[in-house]
């Protein structure tokens, strides 16, 4: 996408020369509503702490339209009207404003929920406003494509080198790491001092986020004595990647999805 647009049900917003201009968006970088559990206390001041719960994310989206001629105005104004309708299960609004979501291409799965215009003096002469308002039963923001980033072993007897890895998530990020060719693979994460080993020889994937681990034979395994799971925090990162054998070379293949809240 280009910057400054966004999409959502085909339509694409804030493009050059386009008649549908986009005025403001509300909700991408404020907080959705969050649901507690604190309990007041008896007789006492103040409250019993519980968990808090994101609920749902409300995006507003302030559009201009206008026309230089009757039938543009009208086919735009159409046009609007049919992607912002209340109806159909959630669907992508995708944007990419500089800033936002680590400056990528984010989405949000959102259906319509409200949408106002006024037919004025303005709309007379081929410009009107229209606000539409749509809502996220998820609140997260996703990036649009998944990161990737593969990391390679040192071969004949060479040292193992370090790759650099930047999570631009807001979120802490679980990677999906799929190991192939290694012998007791090890990764190291350069800047935080942690590793995590499996003690196996072949292809294995390591799913962080469910927390196991899966050779290619079906068999679950367990990771290495002081392991710690590769989470990624939002920041820059140095990794390594080693196995016992050097006379051949390793790969680890990492993917992960970016969130922001």
């Amino acid at each position: 996408m280009d910057d400054w647009t966004c999409e959502y049900k085909g339509l694409v917003m804030g493009a050059p020369d386009s008649p549908i201009s986009i005025v403001a968006v509300d909700g991408l970088i404020s907080l959705p509503d969050v649901r507690t559990s604190d309990l007041a206390l008896v007789q006492r001041h103040g409250l019993w702490p519980g968990d808090d719960y994101m609920g749902g994310r409300t995006v507003t989206v302030t559009l201009e339209i206008y026309g230089s001629t009757p039938e543009e105005f009208s086919r735009a104004v159409t046009s609007v009207q049919a992607a912002f309708a209340p109806e159909g299960p959630e669907a992508k609004f995708r944007f990419r404003f500089p800033g936002a979501a680590g400056g990528q291409t984010a989405y949000v799965l959102a259906r319509s929920r409200k949408r106002s215009g006024l037919l004025d003096l303005n709309f007379a002469h081929l410009v009107c406003n229209v606000v539409v308002e749509l809502f996220a039963t998820a609140p997260e923001i996703r990036g649009d494509t998944d990161q990737r980033l593969e990391l390679k072993s040192g071969a004949d007897g060479q040292p193992s080198r370090s790759f650099r890895l930047t999570q631009h998530g807001a979120k802490t990020a679980m990677p999906v790491i799929s190991i192939t060719n290694a012998v007791n693979p090890v990764i190291e994460n350069v800047t935080t001092g942690t590793r995590f080993g499996v003690t196996y020889t072949g292809a294995l994937t390591i799913d962080t986020r469910a927390r196991r681990i899966t050779a290619s034979t079906g068999a679950t395994l367990a990771p290495a004595a002081g392991s710690t799971w590769p989470e990624l925090p939002p920041g820059e990162y140095l990794l390594r990647f080693r196995h016992d054998d050097a006379s051949k070379s390793a790969t680890a293949d990492l993917t992960w999805d970016e969130q922001w809240i």
